[in-house]
């Protein structure tokens, strides 16, 4: 018979039914248990006064954190998502007399399911009303197309930037590769695209200031020709 869990109240009628003068069989055949089973309970209960056994004696280590401080640790986490392990340490210590390493810390974060994740900065200076103006205008006055909209944005690279971070290596040996370690020539792109492709693009040695950037929009970008008065340029760039 396959094992399977057993309620209790089952067991115990098996034992009264046993005891009232049932065959074993009958019993057997009747609540789909095992001759083994029966006597098994009847062996506990008469020793223990309980057809379940009684827990273990030895038991693991406590938890070192409790509910009521993983709840704490939670909501610090939602308000706070940049809070360092050793800040979390020195306040599970404070508020709640509780002293860990940094590496049990960790180890209970990761089980509860906070891991350790790249932060989304979200912008003190952000004006959520606005931000909620720009998408109704976006929703409700225009086609919805995006024909429109010109976007333009720039990018920079160097001899840096062009590198590989990451390789491959046999297992206790450095991934090795010679590279430069001087920047180079740094050069900065900006483009202007629309629906139908790029309409501008412009490079330049070095950064890209303000000057430059409204010198573009203005000879690149506004006097292409086929931009009327029904384009609206969305900038990205600085």
């Amino acid at each position: 018979m396959v094992n399977r869990r057993i309620n209790p109240d089952i067991k115990e009628c098996a034992l009264r039914l046993w005891e009232l003068g049932w065959d074993r069989g009958a019993i057997c055949s009747t609540l789909l248990v095992s001759q083994s089973s029966l006597y098994r309970w009847a062996a506990l209960f008469e020793e223990f006064g309980s057809v379940n056994p009684p827990p273990p004696p030895i038991k693991g280590r406590p938890r070192i954190i409790g509910l009521a401080a993983l709840t704490a640790i939670k909501e610090i986490y939602t308000r706070h998502a940049d809070t360092y392990l050793l800040e979390l340490q020195w306040w599970l210590a404070i508020h709640h007399d509780i002293h860990i390493s940094i590496s049990a810390l960790q180890e209970t974060l990761e089980r509860t399911g906070l891991t350790r994740k790249l932060l989304h900065k979200i912008a003190v200076e952000r004006d959520n009303e606005g931000r909620r103006d720009y998408f109704y205008t976006i929703q409700n006055d225009f086609s919805g197309t995006g024909r429109e909209f010109v976007t333009v944005d720039e990018s920079s690279k160097n001899e840096h930037d062009v590198a590989r971070r990451y390789g491959r290596a046999p297992i206790g040996m450095p991934a090795d590769f010679e590279d430069v370690f001087i920047r180079g020539i740094r050069y900065t792109l900006v483009a202007a695209m629309s629906m139908d492709g790029y309409i501008a693009q412009r490079v330049v040695e070095g950064s890209l200031d303000s000057y430059d950037f409204s010198d573009f929009i203005v000879e690149d970008v506004v006097s292409f020709p086929c931009l009327g008065h029904s384009y609206y340029p969305y900038l990205s760039g600085p």
